[in-house]
């Protein structure tokens, strides 16, 4: 039976990120109640990473209840149950911020927003990029205290991360003047300083924020913790490793890396490898030219213009001044390989990543052959691309391309194996240093573990038990009642819902009336199962379409870019709204039209 929430104290309550099975979907709130008056601050709102067989392609972590909403259906406003006084955001990853626009395109309002420039320049720009208002994000900076409320101060410190500017947060809460609960939410990290771009984790800062402040709850990233095989090897040695593959093969003249768009400090190594080499890199992929462009915003570009080549990569190709191509493309994760298996026809006009389009033949500037040297840096990761990464790096080895891999549980046939870059998170080595710290400076607090599957959590938490530190393994939806010397939950398990986001594309072969030309993205409630309860509504994809962009390649190289000028730039959700016979009719009317307009056949 539920326990009645504490009147007066702090509670945590995890949203997302301690996920039954999967990574992903981060988000928490830690709320404070004194004298009848409630102050609430959320930290992230990112997506999970779905399995395709569900149907959805991402899930949000479910916060109707904390936003204001204005309907785009209805044009009714509601307003939030649980009001949330900021949104603080660690870092610039999907699972951490990709909630954000499918939030605003449902017309929730998003609270104040508080994040470093980086975050901040790349949250922006892909709202524009969606065709969305960019939100309000105010840039925050380490060492800052921010004032929420007389009895709530959040001070900022920064991590390491595979990613630039990535921040942890120290939450004090006080009760009659005096501090009550001090909760440490360290992000995905590392406590490795000295990353290549921006600022790093600093041994000295934390040791000092951990003497300073009341620590009664720390947040612990659990996602690499558990031992894969391999120790660190630091950016100057995944360096000089990646140069030793490309030196074993010197008839492979064209280097093709696929990375996490979004993870500078590991596409740092790629710059480096091609500055060494004498060469220019040239970038393919939308989500690395928005990361370029919001490193050039947030001053941490400037470095790199020497090296990264600013033509498109058609023309790159053919510039014979360049000797040695380096190509770094999106794709790391084999994004779109999975449904293109299923989904073999002209319809399949769903997102691809650009090494995803190579390993199919796809790419319309690029074919794999034997000059090609694939260094697939970003090791397979079980969770996400499992079985999709290894039949990707299989299709590149099959049109000839010769593949070097960072070693993990997945093997791809006769792939070298050479590691040439390190894990953004937490070894079991520096857990166990790590935790050593935590103990010596705050031998009181509980060791909470978030940011992984369940193998990952239990075993970070084992870990904290062998020290004989308190540890405290929470559940999605769960909420926890915060002292200094107790923690309780003050609910049983209680039903998780997620929001599904599914993708629904316009078939040009069989057209169906509802679905527009840049398909619409439905919106669902499911649960921890991945199982539709009910739809909340859906919303017209929004392009951001450029003349001279091929808007819409099929996998037979149907070109639709044509047509995308005159479509709207935004349409509201529709869930009830359905077409009527006659408005049926001209919509085969004007396809009619738009095929014998444009010369298309439709056989």
């Amino acid at each position: 039976m539920a326990k009645k929430q504490a009147k007066t104290g702090t509670v945590l309550e995890f949203i997302g990120g301690v996920n039954r099975d999967r990574i992903g979907g981060n988000c928490s709130i830690i709320a404070h109640t004194e004298k009848g008056k409630t102050t609430r601050v959320m930290y992230d709102l990112g997506t999970m990473f779905t399995p395709y067989e569900s149907g959805f392609s991402a899930a949000l972590p479910n916060v109707e209840e904390y936003f204001d909403r204005l309907n785009p259906e209805t044009d009714e406003y509601t307003k939030a149950t649980k009001p949330v006084s900021v949104l603080f955001l660690t870092h610039a990853h999907e699972d951490h911020i990709g909630a954000l626009i499918e939030y605003t395109k449902m017309g929730y309002r998003l609270p104040p927003i508080k994040a470093g420039k980086f975050t901040r320049a790349l949250v922006r720009l892909a709202f524009k990029q969606e065709g969305l208002e960019p939100p309000e994000i105010e840039t925050i900076k380490p060492k800052q205290e921010i004032k929420i409320s007389d009895n709530m101060v959040v001070e900022v410190f920064m991590v390491s991360h595979s990613v630039i500017g990535a921040m942890g947060f120290h939450t004090l809460t006080t009760l009659r003047g005096k501090p009550y609960a001090g909760i440490i939410n360290n992000g995905d990290f590392l406590t490795e300083e000295n990353m290549p771009v921006g600022e790093s984790f600093s041994n000295e800062d934390y040791d000092d924020l951990l003497q300073r402040k009341l620590v009664t709850h720390v947040l612990v990233d659990s996602t690499s913790t558990q031992p894969h095989g391999s120790e660190r090897i630091g950016f100057e040695q995944a360096v000089q490793n990646c140069l030793d593959v490309i030196n074993r093969h010197p008839g492979r003249n064209i280097i093709i890396s696929p990375v996490i768009s979004r993870s500078v400090q590991n596409i740092a190594i790629d710059i480096e490898v091609a500055r060494r080499l004498g060469t220019k890199l040239c970038l393919d992929g939308k989500w690395l030219d928005l990361v370029r462009q919001a490193m050039e915003l947030s001053g941490y570009g400037k470095d790199f213009e020497d090296v990264i080549y600013k033509g498109k990569l058609s023309k790159y190709l053919a510039d014979k001044s360049i000797k040695t191509k380096y190509i770094v493309n999106t794709g790391a994760f084999a994004q779109g390989l999975k449904e293109y298996n299923l989904n073999q026809s002209d319809s399949s006009n769903f997102p691809m990543a650009s090494a995803t389009k190579m390993a199919l033949g796809l790419h319309k500037d690029i074919r794999l052959d034997k000059n090609c040297l694939v260094l697939g840096r970003q090791r397979i990761i079980e969770d996400i691309c499992g079985a999709e990464g290894v039949e990707m790096y299989q299709r590149m080895a099959a049109q000839g391309a010769l593949i070097a891999l960072t070693p993990g549980s997945r093997k791809v046939g006769n792939a070298e194996e050479v590691q040439m870059q390190d894990s953004g998170h937490l070894n079991e080595k520096a857990l166990d240093n790590y935790l050593d710290k935590v103990k010596k400076y705050a031998p009181q607090a509980f060791i909470v573990p978030i940011h992984g599957n369940p193998d990952q959590l239990v075993h970070t938490a084992k870990m904290a038990l062998k020290k004989k530190m308190n540890i405290f393994i929470a559940i999605n939806k769960q909420t926890l009642s915060l002292a200094k010397e107790k923690t309780e939950s003050l609910n049983d398990k209680v039903q998780m819902l997620w929001i599904g986001v599914k993708k629904v594309f316009h078939n040009p072969l069989n057209p169906d009336p509802t679905v527009p030309y840049q398909g619409k993205t439905e919106y669902w409630h499911i649960d921890e199962w991945y199982m539709p309860v009910d739809k909340i509504g859906e919303q017209a994809n929004v392009l951001s379409y450029q003349k001279g962009d091929n808007a819409y390649v099929t996998s037979s190289g149907s070109l639709f870019d044509d047509r995308a000028e005159d479509l709207p730039y935004r349409e509201p959700m529709n869930v009830k709204k359905k077409m009527s016979r006659k408005q049926k009719k001209e919509f085969k009317k004007q396809e009619a039209k738009n095929f014998k307009n444009n010369g298309w056949d439709r056989d």
